[in-house]
């Protein structure tokens, strides 16, 4: 009887580390794979062109997040990209609270991402019409975090609880965009959540392992 329950615990350990284990070295396999050098995951580059003042993406409503150890700051980082195809004119990017944004951006033209088509990594949005010109988006005071200039811009933010919308707009406010972008994101928790998955799979198999071996 005994033989019977330790047999039965040793395969329920086994059974229980496999997925542990594939898990995490599924999660380390990303970190070390996918990500570049400052640790993001990116998704390929997009060219866009709208006729607007500015293009939106959101809003993302992001929910409450569970306080994480000590010495991590933040669950994940979002890092934008962009570059003006038109070397003279600088870009800007930023990220603002949905309802400020909606009223800087009443009664101005601009284009609202609707998702990514599914032929190719290529914007599919849908144009909001007006005839107001915007004031430059630099000169504004409710971003909550911002890049600007000629040549490539790149934004890095901590994501944050809350709803968050991007728009991409030409640095001096004018009509017109053509640029390209890509996104990354930066899970500081990947490789130690994958690291302690393979450690609690290890522990399981060397459980289930040695129980199996006492039923025998």
């Amino acid at each position: 009887m005994i033989r019977l329950l330790l047999g039965v615990l040793g395969v329920t350990g086994v059974i229980v580390a496999l997925p542990l284990l594939f898990g995490g070295g599924g999660l380390v396999w990303v970190d070390e794979t996918l990500t570049d050098a400052d640790g993001y995951l990116t998704a390929p580059p997009v060219d866009v062109a709208v006729d607007g003042y500015a293009i939106v993406a959101g809003p993302a409503e992001i929910a409450d997040l569970p306080d994480l150890p000590i010495g991590v700051p933040k669950w994940a980082s979002l890092r934008i990209r962009v570059e003006s195809q038109s070397p003279s004119r600088g870009i800007f990017v930023g990220i603002a609270a949905p309802e400020t944004l909606d009223g800087y951006l009443r009664d101005v033209s601009h284009a609202v991402v609707e998702g990514i088509d599914e032929t190719g990594w290529v914007l599919a949005y849908r144009t909001a019409e007006g005839e107001t010109i915007p004031g430059a988006p630099g000169e504004q005071a409710f971003w909550s975090a911002s890049a600007a200039g000629a040549g490539p811009q790149t934004l890095i933010w901590e994501i944050e609880t809350g709803e968050h919308s991007i728009v991409v707009m030409n640095e001096d406010g004018s009509s017109g965009l053509q640029f390209d972008t890509e996104l990354g994101t930066r899970l500081p928790m990947l490789r130690p959540t994958g690291v302690s998955l393979l450690v609690a799979g290890a522990l399981a198999l060397a459980a289930g392992t040695i129980l199996l071996a006492l039923a025998l």
